[in-house]
């Protein structure tokens, strides 16, 4: 593993066809076999729900970009959206290196991301639940 990480081109594509483009409801992003590029892992369309989302979360580390849209207990209400980026890294037995080489990518791929509203680091799944997720965004 080498000290920098490098961002692939595609993740930024990919981010912008989310945020401007509205092509996607999400983009998982994962480190390459090397260890040492953060690549487009998967995408979830327009019409994904949260509960998909967080179904391709695994026992591995990830990075992830969610377009969350959530209403107010305001009256009237207010449709609040917000870019979330989300570092999942579970409590399993993934190896130690693997689990150092995401921490140290995180800011490398933060970076090239411009427009993040909200982040969370989750180290297991209540953390990522839709819950959570709402109380982050309407903060």
């Amino acid at each position: 593993m080498n000290v920098g990480t490098n961002v692939s081109d595609d993740c930024v594509t990919e981010f912008n066809n989310l945020k401007l483009g509205k092509q996607y409801r999400f983009v998982i992003y994962k480190l390459d076999k090397d260890k040492n590029e953060i690549v487009v892992d998967q995408k979830g369309g327009r019409e994904s729900t949260y509960a998909e989302f967080v179904s391709h979360l695994q026992n591995e580390s990830r990075y992830a970009v969610y377009d969350y849209h959530a209403q107010t207990e305001d009256v009237p209400p207010r449709k609040v959206e917000k870019l979330v980026f989300i570092f999942w890294s579970p409590d399993t037995n993934q190896p130690v290196k693997q689990k150092m080489a995401y921490a140290a990518g995180k800011e490398a791929l933060k970076k090239k991301l411009n427009g993040l509203s909200k982040e969370i680091q989750a180290n297991e799944p209540s953390e990522v639940e839709e819950a959570e997720i709402k109380k982050i965004v309407l903060n």
